[in-house]
């Protein structure tokens, strides 16, 4: 069994909000073939679609890291803008 720190109320207000279609915006993004084959490989394993897995795993992110650390994080590792011209 998987503990989990509260954070900011319950789990389970978390889980409510989670894929909640009133509360839901579409993104669309880019993601390298490998990172997209294991996000898919852990949905299929665990019977959870893969925007829950992001949207969890994004709220975790932005919880632990400030945004400008997190921005100077990502720049040092190569990210950039991606739109299309």
């Amino acid at each position: 069994m998987v503990k989990l720190r509260r954070i900011e109320g319950s789990a389970a207000a978390l889980s409510q909000r989670i894929g909640d279609p009133q509360n839901a915006q579409r993104f669309t993004v880019n993601l390298s073939a490998d990172v997209g084959t294991e996000l898919r490989e852990i949905a299929m394993a665990n019977r959870i679609s893969e925007s829950s897995i992001v949207e969890i795993a994004l709220r975790q992110l932005f919880r632990r890291v400030s945004a400008p650390a997190l921005g100077a994080f990502l720049r040092e590792r190569g990210a950039c803008l991606r739109r299309r011209s």
